[in-house]
């Protein structure tokens, strides 16, 4: 292989490295650019999981083109040298000890990163029931009464745990990528999610179950404020016009597309149970 040829390979490889740095800088990469402390936890996994993988991929790439190199001018029988047993030994003991080491850490944090696992903190988590319909989100809030379709909000700095589930559709998958992994919302079941936002902001929320017409659609707006802001947002529901009972729910179960932002001003009692138990009847 000549020079040039070579110069171009380690050209284009530099040119794919420095692409990929950019694109993984760029504030749109959400899921590199964590919000919340779960999806910061969850990139220092990544981020500890791919430093380990390239302690064997780099010396192999390194090895690969020094044998290519060295060997260039040989035939197939001259190349074809054998390997020493300390070296094959080695070849099977360095990544055996990666992958444990590995192992570890993604097991530890599995279970410390583990959805439905409470957030310690000393505030009382915010408690949000999710349905996932077709196209759209309802999020329940059944402490304050009140009821929000593809608008969420939450204080900061705030334990919140969401209780997901599906109505209208069997199954759909709930994520915030800068602030959490997905979770499954189906239908006649409950998922747990825990989220806290470390500051205030908004961010885009989307169904990441492909669905149908209305999935590339299906999204929402998440926004973490002040307490004080938080109180006045729920104050401003609870003077709307719109009230979430039997006769509105049964109208917003049906299949819609671009659903505007609505909030409700007060919610039918056990309503979320009365969605996730309907599936369980004969």
């Amino acid at each position: 292989m000549g020079k040039t040829k070579i110069g171009l390979i380690l050209l284009a490889v530099a040119a794919f490295i420095v692409g990929i740095y950019y694109e993984l800088s760029n504030p749109t990469t959400l899921v590199t650019h964590p919000k919340g402390i779960i999806a910061l936890e969850e990139l220092k996994l990544i981020r500890e999981n791919i430093a380990w993988m390239l302690v064997i991929i780099l010396p192999t790439l390194v090895w690969l083109l020094a044998t290519a190199w060295k060997n260039r001018y040989k035939t197939i029988d001259e190349s074809d040298e054998p390997q020493s047993s300390s070296l094959q030994l080695l070849l099977w003991i360095v990544p055996s000890i990666v992958i444990a080491i590995m192992s570890v850490i993604t097991w530890n944090a599995a279970h410390r990163l583990d959805p439905p696992r409470p957030i310690q903190s000393n505030k009382p988590p915010l408690h949000i029931q999710v349905v996932a319909m077709d196209w759209k989100w309802l999020f329940i809030y059944p402490e304050q009464g009140i009821a929000s379709l593809n608008f969420l909000q939450f204080p900061e700095e705030t334990p919140v745990e969401f209780t997901m589930t599906a109505d209208g559709a069997p199954m759909n998958s709930f994520w915030l990528p800068e602030m959490s992994g997905q979770r499954y919302a189906m239908s006649g079941m409950m998922n747990k999610l825990h989220i806290m936002a470390d500051g205030p902001g908004e961010y885009r929320g989307r169904a990441v179950e492909i669905n149908g017409d209305g999935y590339a659609d299906m999204t929402f707006m998440a926004k973490s404020c002040s307490q004080k802001d938080f109180n006045a947002w729920v104050k401003k529901a609870k003077e709307s016009k719109q009230s979430l009972n039997d006769e509105t729910y049964n109208t917003l179960v049906k299949r819609s597309i671009h659903d505007p932002v609505t909030l409700y001003s007060s919610v039918e009692k056990d309503l979320f149970h009365k969605i996730v138990m309907k599936y369980m009847e004969p």
